[in-house]
């Protein structure tokens, strides 16, 4: 088999050198470049991996990027909400009108409610302090020579 020369070295689009692999840096396209040629293609300021945007085998920094590609002229800006819920609880208004359902549905409704309320109280809210008072009750009536086990 004869002897054939290796492929040659990729270019950095940058600089237009070849880069080997000693000092390259893979960009999201997998494109080489030089670990030097890391500078935005505007301002023309130094790069790190982490704020590095490229576009068309260009790099910019964040602020760049965002200025030249994403233009904030027509859109609105965002209004962020935040909601938040009333005493510990979501209250969610009913949807549907109470003339709209029948009678039987109604019923029902006030029938879970009840069952609900039930169960809340039953398997709920226990007074902690009230559970407290009843074991140092204990403890003050219990002979003072007694032992715990």
């Amino acid at each position: 088999m004869p002897w054939s020369a290796p492929p040659p070295a990729p270019q950095c689009p940058a600089c237009r050198k070849s880069v080997f692999a000693t000092e390259a840096y893979m960009a999201a396209d997998r494109t080489p470049f030089h670990t030097r040629c890391l500078k935005c293609e505007h301002c023309k300021k130094s790069l790190t991996p982490a704020n590095l945007n490229e576009h068309q085998k260009k790099l910019f920094c964040p602020f760049c990027y965002e200025d030249l590609f994403n233009p904030q002229g027509d859109i609105p800006e965002r209004v962020v909400m935040q909601v938040l819920p009333i005493q510990g609880m979501f209250i969610v208004e009913q949807k549907l009108k109470e003339e709209f359902i029948s009678p039987e549905e109604l019923r029902k409704r006030e029938e879970a409610l009840a069952a609900a309320k039930a169960w809340e109280e039953a398997t709920g809210k226990t007074d902690h302090n009230a559970s407290s008072i009843k074991i140092m009750e204990t403890v003050s009536i219990a002979p003072e020579d007694s032992k715990c086990i």
